[in-house]
C-alpha cells in the first residue's frame, strides 16, 4: 500500500511512496495510454535499442525504475 512521505504544500504537490507493485502497474498503465503495449514490451524495446530519449519513450524511460 502506498503511503505519503510529505503533505501537500501550497500548491497542492504531495509526496507518495509507491509499492513495488503499485509502481509497476502505474509504469504499465503509462506504457499502455502512450504507445499502446505493456511496460514488460516497452522495456524490452529500450533494452534493444529501438527507442531514441524523444517524446513518449523519453517520458516512459524516465519511469523505467517504477518497473525494474
Amino acid at each position: 500500500m502506498s503511503r505519503q512521505l510529505f503533505p501537500a504544500d501550497e500548491d497542492g504537490v504531495e509526496v507518495i511512496e509507491l509499492t513495488q507493485e503499485e509502481g509497476r502497474a502505474l509504469f504499465d498503465k503509462a506504457c499502455r495510454e502512450k504507445l499502446g503495449i505493456s511496460g514488460e514490451e516497452f522495456a524490452r524495446r529500450w533494452d534493444a535499442g529501438e527507442y531514441c530519449c524523444n517524446g513518449h519513450a523519453g517520458h516512459l524511460a524516465m519511469l523505467l525504475p517504477f518497473w525494474r
